[in-house]
């Protein structure tokens, strides 16, 4: 049923101690809410606006919105004034039409009652729960194996020198730094592919232990010669190369790094 609202007007004079507690039929009403309002100067007075938002409960028919009295009391209680609104007829009908009767019948049967197959249902969705549960303390009481996995020299040396590419080289302390970081980049390389000293020695030590050492890096000493003694020209005699040198310095080590990296070496093997 639609809501009525009942708004009121209560004025008083300032100095009046005013009661309005307004009730309505617990048969006939649900008061849903309602709206003091704020107490407003109004003239030589004090003015508020009350409203209260009722819901009929009661079958259709006339609804009695009782009068609403205000009283204005002396500070012993006695009523000095009182003042009431009019009774109101509310007239509640309903939206339905003609054909249908007093009682409205629910649009469909009730929920069926649950079959016999939720027994079965149910038991399963226990077996599978236990399951659940013991596949899963399995799963912790078993070993963790820790594997690492090693990466290979050529990986970690081409990724190093991708970011040594990226690295600027607009000033002298950044191009020393570049070739410093590319050679080490390659000696490391050769130390961990082929078991040379590189880091640790210098270039005339390296060359050295080189021609002793394996034949696939020996085919490629003039290509190393060459890389690093441009690499050592920057960093004991402060040349600095252009940018055309830097990319053929950077091209070479990577060409390196490429022609002798472990899995085309060993498919080189297999092939001869």
């Amino acid at each position: 049923m639609q809501p009525v609202t009942v708004t009121v007007d209560l004025y008083s004079h300032r100095d009046a101690e005013v009661s309005f507690a307004p009730s309505f039929d617990a048969d006939e009403w649900a008061e849903e809410s309602r709206d003091d309002g704020v107490v407003r100067p109004f003239g030589d007075g004090l003015w508020r606006r009350i409203s209260f938002v009722l819901r009929p409960i009661s079958v259709p028919g006339e609804l009695q919105i009782p009068e609403l009295r205000a009283e204005a009391r002396s500070a012993e209680g006695d009523v000095l004034e009182a003042a009431t609104s009019p009774q109101v007829t509310v007239l509640v009908k309903t939206v339905l039409s003609g054909q249908h009767g007093a009682e409205v019948e629910a649009p469909g049967a009730p929920i069926a009652a649950p079959g016999p197959w939720w027994w079965w249902t149910a038991a399963l969705a226990g077996v599978v729960a236990v399951a659940f549960a013991w596949a899963s303390r399995r799963r912790r009481s078993q070993t963790v194996i820790d594997r690492k996995i090693e990466v290979p020299a050529h990986v970690r040396a081409l990724r190093e020198l991708q970011r040594w590419r990226r690295a600027p080289r607009a000033t002298d302390t950044e191009v020393a730094s570049f070739y410093v970081g590319v050679s080490q980049v390659l000696r490391v390389y050769l130390e961990q592919r082929f078991g040379l000293h590189a880091p640790e020695r210098t270039t005339e030590e390296f060359l050295r232990e080189l021609e002793s050492g394996d034949g696939l890096a020996r085919r490629h000493r003039a290509d190393l010669e060459r890389f690093l003694s441009q690499c050592d020209l920057v960093k004991f005699a402060n040349v600095v190369p252009g940018q055309d040198e830097h990319e053929r310095t950077f091209a070479l080590a990577e060409a390196f790094v490429e022609s002798t990296r472990a899995d085309r070496a060993a498919a080189a093997e297999v092939a001869t």
